[in-house]
């Protein structure tokens, strides 16, 4: 009987340091985490940086679980992958009008879940890439706010084509990153 219980937890032992023990950090690569279908597995290779920053972007702009961040929060967490100089589909400056508009659609709206999946990319250059980029947002609004939907989901379709540079060393999003009610429908 000694001699099997040595051997069933040996046994045990060698499980868990071969599987591991399935809460741990996993390794030292963020862009390693559990990535949405369709992610683009080269994007995350060659450019892990821009496949980091579409995760950040989604945890920041989803609704927090444990309701610690405010709205200002998570948008001040979400504009860092922007661009001073982003542009809107007009081509108009509006980095400044980005922040302005999520900020409000974060008060109003709960966001319930929202998908920003990296499906395919094009390099441009050793510094600008363009990635299609599939979008969906479903969102309801929040007790006691006024004006827009009760409740929105939407797929964006086509699928956005969002462009990244390297600006001084850090990519950022400088256009094709929709955001205006005329783009997607709250």
């Amino acid at each position: 009987m000694k001699l099997r219980l040595i051997s069933l937890i040996t046994v045990f032992c060698l499980a868990i340091a071969l599987l591991g023990c399935g809460g741990g950090g996993g390794g030292s690569n963020p862009a390693a985490a559990p990535l949405d279908s369709g992610f683009d597995t080269t994007l995350v290779a060659n450019y892990p940086t821009v496949a980091t920053s579409y995760t950040t972007m989604k945890t920041s702009l989803e609704e927090d679980p444990a309701g610690l961040k405010t709205p200002a929060e998570r948008v001040a967490l979400f504009m860092p992958f922007i661009a001073a100089d982003f542009q809107n589909a007009a081509g108009t400056l509006a980095s400044s009008a980005l922040e302005t508009i999520t900020l409000d659609r974060l008060t109003r709206y709960t966001i319930n879940s929202y998908k920003f999946v990296p499906t395919a990319h094009k390099v441009i250059d050793a510094d600008t890439i363009e990635v299609t980029t599939y979008m969906a947002i479903d969102a309801s609004r929040k007790p006691g706010a006024a004006g827009g939907f009760e409740n929105v989901s939407t797929v964006l379709s086509p699928s956005p084509v969002v462009t990244w540079k390297k600006i001084n060393n850090v990519w950022q999003i400088v256009k094709g990153l929709p955001y205006l009610s005329s783009e997607i429908s709250f």
